[in-house]
């Protein structure tokens, strides 16, 4: 079984990115928790740095990543500085092929979105080693991810809750071709049927309940 983990960038005192009513420590974790639902789906076991809003420091992301040995890591963020469009940090040392790779194909289906690239990046220290910790210091092919910009007119792509898990699905698509693995849409179960609350009302009433309370 195929393993990944997702790093969901900042959370608890750290927000992250805050403009246009969005805190981008909440957008990162709809993508993640969207993309980690399909992967799973898909039959891909997943860990997560973070599944609530808590402090999520980079140390803590790394010793999780490194005790679970995946074979990819990717981590969710959101940009800010007023500009548009995504944009992917990949790796220059002994995973910088299979970093390129996975990156090519996120851009690929964040594209299919309607989202515009920025490009596939590298950012390094004086010393040339990858400028981000999470490139540096993951033993496994390893990407980050700029999905939008909070503080420009491009915070519209992500805007609603839909739309940061439209992010999160073509994240884990683009993880699934990177796999080999044929992604398959999550089709309702024919067998369920949806009913207003008149009808669920009528239907209590004909067992003698009239009143029930929702906590």
């Amino acid at each position: 079984m195929s393993k990944v983990f997702i790093g969901v960038g900042h959370g608890g005192k750290d927000p992250g990115a805050v403009a246009g009513g969005l805190l981008e420590k909440d957008v990162n974790l709809v993508m993640a928790l969207e993309m980690a639902q399909v992967l799973t789906r898909h039959g891909v076991e997943v860990a997560l740095s973070r599944t609530v809003d808590e402090d999520d420091l980079l140390q803590e992301e790394l010793a999780e990543a490194k005790a679970f040995a995946p074979d990819l890591a990717v981590e969710i963020h959101n940009n800010a500085g007023g500009g548009d469009g995504f944009e992917v940090y990949v790796q220059t040392g002994a995973y910088k092929e299979q970093s390129r790779k996975l990156a090519q194909l996120i851009e690929a289906q964040v594209k299919q979105i309607g989202q515009n690239s920025r490009g596939i990046k590298t950012k390094l220290l004086a010393g040339g080693q990858d400028y981000f910790g999470w490139l540096r210091l993951n033993q496994c092919p390893a990407v980050l991810c700029e999905g939008a910009f909070l503080d420009s007119k491009d915070r519209e792509i992500i805007s609603t809750q839909e739309r940061q898990q439209t992010f999160g699905q073509a994240y884990a698509k683009a993880v699934l071709e990177y796999l080999g693995i044929p992604f398959q849409e999550d089709k309702p179960n024919p067998d369920t049927k949806t009913i207003s609350l008149q009808e669920l009302g009528e239907m209590l009433r004909q067992y003698g309940v009239y009143h029930i309370t929702l906590e």
